[in-house]
């Protein structure tokens, strides 16, 4: 199987890939069609007499082959998450115990279609910030979207340590209860957050005294901060998961009616969660196991080559969190409800939706559960 060809035979082989297929040439040429491709686009950049004189760094030395299994593999990834960027697909992969350069899975990826994202404009810089653990800081946004040339408002929550989505709603209309509403249920469903940061839209701030969410989080203790206005990055990460939620699923799909948008943003948002590695971090964590505590074991399994397990399945509530108030006080929330401690306390006594026929055994099981995740929340 020959492959060390010199530039002329590679343009006639590029030329016939014109004519008859790429992976149909390729496999004449005795090579992969995604060195072909390459060819083809050391052509396109060149031209033809600049590419008949180039001469290759290493003659000779070949192309790495990339394996059927690991070509499939990319493949699947990317076809079921065309989000994905050739570092994401890469990472997706790993996660599975799959090894392959990003080198390979980008020359895999463009001979199949995709196209490279055009560079991003240069932004004014500005100092990064990151909230130190879960739930020490919350940020909130809406966006703007279209359903059946009708508006809606996407309402979104996430915590800004691990990026993970605590909550979101799609409404045809937006209401500071509605904002209110949200904040209560993520309260309840994952815990309490110290502070949340907002934008200064109606519905988070009132020029003339303080409206009724501002009022609400007083109530609960929760401190609210405003960004500056005009500067949208102070609010980075809830806008960049607006971009990708519009330009992935609202600018991609067609929804008849909200309820339809709502059901995809919903599978949307349990991926994202609970699947999908993010670039900011590190690239092969998910959101939910830096929000659950699960970072170090994950990553403990990339390191031995594993693949990444998942015992907790989708975890989808903090039983407890621990707030730091500005005072130095410190308080335990349970579901999002203050705990009273006096001497301690009886875990296996408090209610945790149990119906009143539960038994002793399974409230003693929860309660241990609960102590262990709240010990690893305070030691991260």
């Amino acid at each position: 199987m020959k492959k060390g060809y010199d530039q002329r035979q590679k343009l006639v082989i590029v030329k016939k890939a014109l004519e008859i297929g790429f992976k149909e040439a390729a496999k004449v040429a005795g090579v992969h069609y995604t060195t072909v491709y390459e060819w083809r686009r050391e052509v396109e950049a060149l031209g033809e007499e600049a590419f008949l004189k180039y001469e290759p760094r290493y003659p000779g030395r070949g192309i790495k082959e990339i394996g059927e299994e690991q070509e499939k593999a990319i493949v699947e990834v990317w076809k079921a998450n065309p989000g994905y960027g050739p570092g994401q697909v890469r990472n997706a992969l790993r996660r599975q115990g799959v090894t392959v350069s990003i080198k390979s899975v980008r020359k895999v990826m463009e001979a199949n279609g995709y196209q490279k994202r055009g560079k991003k404009r240069e932004k004014e810089a500005c100092q990064r910030f990151e909230a130190g653990r879960p739930l020490e800081l919350a940020q909130m946004d809406i966006l703007e979207v279209y359903i059946n040339k009708a508006r809606v408002f996407l309402m979104i929550l996430i915590d800004d340590f691990s990026r993970f989505i605590l909550g979101f709603r799609l409404l045809e209309e937006t209401s500071i209860d509605h904002v209110v509403g949200l904040v209560r249920e993520a309260v309840e469903r994952y815990g309490k957050m110290e502070e949340i940061l907002t934008d200064r839209g109606f519905v988070f701030y009132s020029w003339r005294g303080a409206n009724r969410f501002e009022l609400y989080l007083e109530k609960e203790g929760i401190d609210l901060t405003h960004a500056r206005p005009h500067h949208p990055q102070t609010l980075g990460k809830v806008e960049a998961l607006n971009r990708r939620i519009k330009s992935e699923l609202f600018n991609q799909e067609h929804f008849s009616t909200v309820q339809e948008g709502f059901s995809a943003l919903k599978r949307w948002v349990d991926h994202y969660n609970h699947r999908r590695p993010h670039e900011g971090l590190g690239g092969f964590l998910v959101p939910a196991e830096r929000f659950h505590g699960l970072a170090e074991r994950v990553l403990e399994e990339l390191a031995r080559g594993d693949k990444v397990s998942n015992p907790m399945g989708d975890v989808d509530r903090s039983l407890l969190n621990v707030v730091l108030g500005a005072d130095g006080s410190i308080s335990l929330y349970v579901l999002g409800r203050t705990l009273e401690l006096k001497g301690g306390f009886d875990v296996g006594a408090f209610d945790f939706g149990r119906g009143s026929d539960s038994d002793s055994g399974q409230a003693d099981s929860t309660g241990e559960g609960c102590a262990s995740r709240c010990e690893r929340q305070r030691d991260m």
